[in-house]
């Protein structure tokens, strides 16, 4: 069975997080997302701090084309890349001094996630397409999965 193939978005709406507090990704969506088959061989890319602990319990991933069109359209530096990518997927600001790096996974097996665009949050515009893939290290361990396994850091 495919990762969150019996699950609905309701059911994965409000994951807890390390802070016992939970969060409507909902609130992130413009509209409501759909739900996606993706299938082995496709690779998710993400921006993310420097030293990534627990890799497979991020939940917000995008296809590589939509980090490719973030890079195209941003002006050349490490730091306008990572205010274009807050920009266009409604991210908060990072604290000063916070470095990011893009880190892609490969799915090893077929897996649903939920697409949508970015809504605008943060005072961001939003827009860009992103992925919510929940469940990824369940009973493997947050650096663990079944269904992905990590390719790049760069």
């Amino acid at each position: 069975m495919a990762l969150n193939e019996n699950l609905s978005f309701s059911d994965v709406r409000y994951l807890i997080n390390s802070k016992v507090s939970s969060y409507d990704p909902a609130l992130s969506f413009i509209g409501y997302p759909q739900k996606v088959l993706l299938t082995p061989g496709e690779t998710l890319v993400r921006l993310d701090f420097s030293v990534v602990f627990g890799i497979f319990t991020r939940l917000w991933w995008m296809k590589a084309a939509v980090l490719n069109d973030i890079i195209r359209g941003a002006d050349p530096g490490s730091t306008a890349l990572r205010r274009a990518w807050q920009q266009q997927q409604a991210m908060p600001k990072a604290g000063k001094g916070v470095r990011t790096q893009i880190l892609e996974i490969a799915i090893t097996q077929d897996a649903y996630a939920w697409i949508g665009p970015a809504s605008p949050l943060f005072n961001k515009s939003g827009g860009a397409e992103q992925i919510y893939l929940p469940n990824l290290s369940s009973g493997t361990g947050p650096d663990q999965s079944d269904y992905e396994h990590f390719l790049i850091e760069g």
